[in-house]
């Protein structure tokens, strides 16, 4: 593929989601790096919370099919020869639950009895590790084994969301000096881990630009990297406040590819995120972009669901918008060269599905929470749209239709429709073991089985 403007941004990189059940296979990375070198990207980042298979925490990874050194060592080598970067990614502070919930490192752990989170309530395990030499000593071990796989002298650490500091074992200390202030101590040290192994660190600032006079004292070796997956996510206040702290040229902005937590990809908040955070980006002098695909709560979208983002994300990178018609020949030409054409269409209409109904939180689809619900969040569900709107979707879907459909996307507008007469009370065309079966076999397609069977559980509630 060629562009006809050069690259807005030095380093235009992709993180996919490897932690969230699917774990994909060596062949379906390499296809997609296939697709990243055609589309001009030159960074990939697997991102990391237990996947790898970590010598002597069998514990934490034995169901997971993770990635071992030596497929690490294999795909960094196949991505250099592509001239894409393979940058280590390891969270190092939240989202370590994966961890956490096994007595072996529980006493690592803000709050060792789990925590109440904000959003989705309860929570039986932690996630966040308490800031304290033990937990460095335990992420330095994870860098010890995992860093020499990768060539690249970067390593992004995470660090988003620790959402229990504070509430647990560094409650004084919280109270003392401040949430933020006990943050930026633990992720000081942290940076001082990956620059002990010899790489500049990324991480996640979602954090410190809760407190923008903080972002000051951060060193200026490490790399901010500014996410936001909505329409309007405040990329010009976040940029210019990471600018003008003296991080021109060593940040990145981070959108979403917007297809997780749904089974069509929320295409159009896709398009209008990726395209405000390379336009900001590039006012701010950023660095690169990182276009990010996630897997929250089971990663149960199809997998052609990330094809229209990654296209997206290549033209903003070089300053460029498409239209839907250019955009769906793209993904025909990059993905389906030897079909029919079509399936780029579908995609983009199935896209626009998520669009047609409200969205319960962000992010996060209609017919995704509809799908999975109980009985009485089903019922609040219908209530916050009509039966309009509902069967207006219904419609739309039932027109997707093309010669030679992709499975996977054939797939996801099945689980759409499954949901959609959920919600109408209407027959199912399919049941939903049926539904189950056809998900199984397309993960099985190009992803490892470690992990399926948590994320079809989510069927079952």
């Amino acid at each position: 593929m060629q562009f006809d403007t050069p690259p807005l941004f030095k380093r235009r990189g992709l993180m996919l989601d490897i932690s969230r059940n699917r774990v994909p296979t060596l062949d379906c990375l390499k296809q997609l790096i296939n697709a990243l070198e055609e589309l001009h990207y030159n960074e990939l980042q697997l991102y990391t919370e237990h996947t790898f298979a970590y010598t002597g925490h069998e514990t934490v990874w034995k169901e997971a099919s993770p990635m071992t050194a030596e497929e690490i060592r294999e795909i960094d080598t196949y991505c250099a020869e592509r001239g894409i970067e393979l940058v280590a990614n390891q969270n190092s502070f939240g989202h370590m639950e994966r961890w956490l919930r096994h007595e072996d490192y529980r006493h690592l752990a803000e709050c060792p009895d789990g925590f109440i989170h904000p959003i989705s309530g309860e929570q039986k395990f932690p996630s966040t590790l308490f800031p304290c030499p033990e937990s460095l000593d335990f992420i330095d071990g994870l860098y010890t084994e995992l860093l020499p796989n990768f060539q690249s002298q970067h390593l992004h650490v995470g660090g988003d969301e620790p959402w229990e500091l504070g509430r647990g074992r560094s409650e004084q200390r919280v109270a003392a000096v401040g949430k933020h202030r006990v943050y930026l101590e633990h992720m000081r040290a942290v940076f001082a881990l990956a620059e002990k192994h010899d790489r500049q660190a990324q991480f996640w600032a979602d954090i410190i630009l809760e407190r923008p006079d903080l972002v000051p004292e951060l060193p200026k070796s490490v790399t901010p990297v500014i996410w936001g997956y909505d329409a309007d996510s405040p990329y010009a206040e976040h940029c210019q406040t990471v600018a003008g702290a003296g991080f021109k040229d060593n940040y990145y902005v981070a959108p979403g590819a917007g297809n997780w937590n749904s089974f069509s990809g929320r295409l159009d908040v896709a398009r209008a995120n990726i395209e405000l955070a390379a336009s900001e980006g590039r006012a701010n002098q950023a660095k690169g972009l990182l276009l990010t695909a996630w897997g929250d709560n089971g990663h149960h979208q199809p997998w052609t669901t990330l094809f229209p983002s990654l296209i997206l994300a290549a033209y903003a990178c070089h300053g460029r918008c498409i239209d839907e018609a250019e955009l769906a020949a793209q993904i025909d030409t990059l993905f389906y060269p030897e079909d029919t054409a079509g399936n780029g269409a579908a995609l983009c209409e199935l896209g626009k599905i998520d669009g047609l109904l409200p969205q319960p939180l962000p992010p996060m689809s209609f017919l995704h929470a509809a799908l999975f619900a109980n009985e009485a969040k089903l019922a609040s569900l219908v209530a916050s749209t009509t039966s309009e709107a509902l069967e207006s979707a219904l419609e739309q879907l039932q027109g997707i239709t093309t010669t030679a459909l992709d499975p996977e996307t054939e797939l996801g507008i099945d689980l759409n429709r499954y949901a959609l007469e959920r919600c109408l009370n209407q027959a199912h065309r399919h049941s939903l073991e049926s539904l189950k079966l056809r998900f199984a076999q397309q993960w099985c397609q190009n992803s490892r089985k470690g992990g399926l069977a948590e994320s079809l559980m989510a069927f079952d509630r």
